[in-house]
């Protein structure tokens, strides 16, 4: 194989999300699509929440809470991507030009 055809191999962006954020190798890519990987975790973290707070008024404001920081976090992250983003973009538009 050559060197060329084992970039397109490791060309994924959970590899980049992976390396970007860590600084690591992704160790494992997953086949699911974004809903599917959310939902699981949405799932599982809901679960363990109900069965710690099985009063509905507590269930509620604890989620509440836990929604709240991932929509912070959510927004963050979108921030940051796109800001990433916008300075990738101007990399290989400088290196385009100088083509």
């Amino acid at each position: 194989m050559s060197y060329i055809s084992e970039i397109f191999d490791r060309t994924n962006i959970q590899h980049i999300r992976e390396f970007l954020l860590y600084g690591v190798e992704c160790a494992e890519i997953s086949d699911k699509s974004y809903k599917q990987r959310i939902d699981e975790s949405s799932k599982t973290a809901i679960e363990m929440i109900q069965a710690k707070f099985p009063d509905m008024a507590e269930y509620e404001k604890i989620t509440a809470e836990v929604y709240s920081y991932a929509s912070t976090v959510e927004d963050v992250y979108m921030e940051i991507g796109l800001q990433c983003g916008i300075t990738l973009a101007m990399q290989l538009l400088t290196n385009f030009n100088r083509g």
